[in-house]
């Protein structure tokens, strides 16, 4: 599992700004990541619920100097990045760490929660698969979305990689017509597009968890540094109580038709 460390320095940072004398209260614009339910699920051109604008809602309600706007306003993760390098948004949510998103925004140490990279396959697939290395030496084509931070690392082990577009639909479908062997995705996104295009009984999920990945919310350095011990704090509160993990499992549920309301 990749957990993105919190050097020294980083620590010495975030407690050198107290939260008590941080009086003013932030309004913090989102930019939210298309194609990739629940972790954000458009509703009318709206992206009103899912994973992350759950999350977003719990932090304002254990902070409430913390407001997030944005939320409808949808983009593929090269523009996610875009604006957080630009300061068009100063949050990114649940993104895994990368070295160009270390170097343009701040991840937030408390990990909000850990994805689950696994391969869809047509349900007749007959491999098996335990490893990036088992997969490296079957030398399938996998397709994944554009843009995702493991695409690199597949390359790197030698597996050929369809990255060509940024619909998971149209990433799932393509099993279906032959153009791939597998699509690489995480387990929470998997299970929702699987049960949402009603393809239960045309797609599998392998069963091998192949890479784990925390994930983490972003503030933009072009942000009020400020912000960042009140985040911090907030997130903490919410992993410490449970809540994260709650909403998390509230949209997990393999079998329904929506979040689980346990």
């Amino acid at each position: 599992m990749n957990i993105f460390p919190l050097t020294a320095l980083g620590t010495l940072l975030f407690a050198t700004l107290p939260i008590a004398a941080v009086a003013t209260e932030f309004v913090l614009r989102v930019t939210g990541q298309e194609s990739l339910p629940p972790k954000w699920i458009q509703q009318d051109g709206r992206a009103s619920t899912g994973v992350c604008p759950d999350i977003l809602a719990a932090i304002s309600r254990v902070e409430p100097r913390l407001r997030f706007t944005g939320l409808d306003d949808i983009r593929s993760v090269l523009v996610i990045e875009q604006n957080l390098r630009l300061g068009n948004a100063e949050i990114a949510c649940a993104l895994v760490s990368t070295p160009l998103r270390r170097h343009i925004a701040i991840a937030i140490p408390q990990p909000l929660y850990v994805s689950r990279q696994r391969l869809a396959a047509a349900a007749d697939d007959t491999a098996e698969i335990n490893s990036l290395d088992d997969l490296a030496r079957l030398k399938p084509l996998v397709t994944t979305s554009r843009g995702a931070a493991y695409i690199d690392q597949l390359r790197a082990l030698g597996i050929t990689v369809d990255d060509s577009t940024g619909s998971n639909v149209t990433n799932l479908r393509k099993i279906l017509a032959g153009h791939g062997r597998y699509f690489y995705m995480n387990e929470l996104t998997l299970h929702w597009l699987i049960r949402e295009q009603k393809l239960q009984d045309r797609i599998k999920l392998m069963p091998a968890v192949l890479k784990e990945d925390s994930m983490f919310l972003w503030l933009s350095k072009k942000a009020p540094s400020q912000a960042a011990p009140l985040l911090a704090a907030a997130i903490k509160k919410l992993s410490d109580s449970g809540e994260l993990a709650r909403i998390y499992a509230r949209w997990s549920d393999e079998s329904g038709v929506g979040p689980r309301n346990d």
